[in-house]
């Protein structure tokens, strides 16, 4: 009995040993791996807060970067603002330089045809002069005849002047042109004139020309200098481009609230293509002079420009072989 109490004693002994080892072995193992944790934990926090330095010092640096672009895009934004003023500046001074330009060329334009058109119209009386001269030495003339003529001297020489002074106001640039001077005018009187004026020419060549207006006054407003003009220009033509033994006749009469004069020829006439191009600068008909006079082709572009600027129209009527009419409309007064 004893030998067995003994034995039992003896192993709990050894079963307590053993336990108190395997329980200082257990606590050991968790205070080295708690020390371990412990080291991991210090080297991470160190680790990281290495990590967060370097981000601080990366965010400072980036702060700076993004202060400084800031800046350049604030100086940036400045220049661009002032170029895009400087851009429009040049804009506005482009189109006034355009603008200035087209008005030059405009105006050269109006200069060069008025140039022409008053050293056109000079053509005409100068010839009336010429022929009103030669008419004075050619001919045994009646005391009435004398006076007419140096009644159509003074007129056309009237008339030369005001023309040699508008050429001369062209040249210095003085003149605007189309500038006109109207008056309220009985319009018969000055077509009267003008007939009386080229009926010298048409005598010379035998060509009637005979004139057709109504007792009734056609009163409208005009710059009657002018409209002579387009008188001139129209008669003359066909003075120029009818043949011998030919007729001309001139007629006016009022058509509601318009005027309208007429000068019919029975001459060569025109073609179609040569009406639609008519009153067309330098235009020239295929019909010569019948008289050895010339043409430059200007005389019924300016027609057509001295009744447009009084608000009229310019119109022909012809066939090839039976003679034309050129004809034009102002309004009423």
């Amino acid at each position: 009995m004893q030998s067995v109490f003994g034995i039992l004693i003896i192993s709990f002994v050894f079963f307590v040993t053993v336990l108190i080892i395997y329980i200082l072995n257990k606590k050991n193992i968790f205070a080295s791996k708690q020390m371990m944790e412990k080291s991991k934990l210090k080297s991470s926090i160190s680790n990281n807060s290495l990590k967060l330095e370097e981000l601080i010092k990366e965010n400072e640096d980036l702060n700076k970067e993004i202060k400084f672009l800031e800046n350049k895009n604030r100086k940036l934004r400045i220049k661009i603002d002032q170029m895009n003023q400087v851009i429009k500046t040049l804009e506005m001074q482009k189109s006034q330089l355009e603008k200035s330009e087209r008005k030059l060329k405009e105006l050269r334009l109006q200069k060069d045809e008025t140039l022409s058109m008053v050293a056109h119209d000079i053509k005409n009386p100068a010839s009336t002069i010429k022929n009103f001269v030669e008419l004075l030495e050619s001919y045994d003339l009646s005391a009435q005849e004398q006076h007419d003529v140096l009644t159509g001297l003074i007129e056309t020489s009237s008339r030369l002047v005001r023309l040699a002074d508008e050429f001369t106001q062209v040249i210095s640039e003085e003149y605007t042109p189309f500038n006109l001077e109207k008056e309220k005018i009985d319009l018969r009187k000055p077509i009267e004139n003008i007939v009386k004026v080229n009926r010298v020419k048409a005598n010379s060549k035998n060509i009637e020309l005979r004139l057709y207006q109504p007792d009734t006054e056609l009163i409208t407003n005009i710059d009657e200098e002018k409209i002579k003009e387009v008188l001139d220009n129209l008669i003359g033509n066909a003075i120029k481009f009818c043949p011998e033994k030919s007729k001309v006749d001139v007629l006016s009469q009022i058509n509601g609230t318009s005027i309208i004069v007429e000068v019919k020829d029975n001459g060569f006439g025109l073609t179609e293509t040569e009406i639609s191009h008519a009153f067309e600068k330098g235009a020239k008909l295929s019909t010569k002079p019948t008289g050895n006079e010339t043409s430059s082709g200007l005389g019924l572009w300016i027609a057509k420009k001295i009744v447009e600027a009084h608000n009229g129209k310019v119109w022909v009527k012809s066939k090839k072989g039976f003679g034309s009419t050129f004809a034009f409309s102002l309004p009423v007064n």
